[in-house]
């Protein structure tokens, strides 16, 4: 008897292991995304890899130290402010007397330590403050038990005040502040520098910031000064915005 053909039903699903049929155009579009992964791969050159003897020790950078009086400065302004407040302690407690004078004198004692101490601690926090400027960045480090060390490069560099209070002017200091483009902050923050050294300072670090900058920015247009009978005086290597709010 013979066997009747075999009829193939339309609805019949193919096996699971029989091979997936690809295309010459998915072939060609996986090879052409594949190459093109790898070119883009190639086009940035790492260099060499750095080894850890090759990084920069932040320990062993040269900083410089601020001027003397600055810690001198802080060392007379919170001697001041300690005298004055145990002078107004002492005072109450003979007018109200609301302790026994012995237990009073033993708490006028532990005040004073206590106030000696921290006021040697500012001193000692002042005369750690260093910077230092390098070929592509200024560097800042200051702390006494928790030290921080600040690096801003030129290319961030946006503005430079420097700004004179009554008391620093009686010893020729100033505070310089760097401010950074997009931050509303400084980023860096030195107090205690001699007023004509920062001066220099200040120009050598817009001079840095304006040629580091790609777009090159005009001569006329880069500083920006307020006027000399202000207390604090910017620079800015960007020029001035004016104010388009009416009213």
């Amino acid at each position: 008897m013979d066997t009747p053909p075999h009829v193939k039903n339309p609805f019949e699903q193919p096996p699971i292991n029989e091979p997936a049929i690809i295309s010459d155009t998915a072939i060609l579009s996986a090879e052409k995304l594949s190459a093109e992964k790898e070119s883009s791969t190639n086009i940035y050159d790492h260099g060499r890899r750095l080894s850890q003897a090759d990084y920069i020790q932040l320990a062993d950078l040269p900083l410089s130290n601020i001027d003397a009086n600055y810690p001198k400065l802080l060392l007379i302004i919170s001697t001041l402010i300690a005298v004055v407040a145990l002078s107004l302690l002492s005072v109450f407690q003979l007018i109200a007397q609301p302790l026994p004078l012995m237990i009073a004198l033993v708490g006028l004692v532990s005040v004073t330590l206590l106030a000696a101490i921290i006021i040697k601690l500012i001193h000692l926090k002042a005369s750690k403050i260093a910077y230092g400027l390098f070929k592509h960045e200024m560097v800042l480090r200051e702390g006494l038990f928790w030290i921080s060390t600040t690096a801003l490069p030129y290319t961030r560099l946006q503005h430079v005040n420097l700004s004179q209070g009554p008391l620093e002017r009686k010893y020729n200091l100033v505070t310089l502040k760097c401010f950074s483009a997009g931050s509303g902050l400084a980023e860096i923050d030195l107090p205690g520098l001699n007023a004509d050294l920062a001066e220099h300072l200040r120009q050598h670090l817009l001079s840095q910031a304006a040629a580091s900058h790609p777009s090159g920015i005009a001569e006329d247009d880069m500083v920006e000064t307020r006027a000399p009978n202000q207390e604090t005086d910017t620079l800015s290597i960007y020029p001035a915005q004016q104010d388009n709010h009416n009213g």
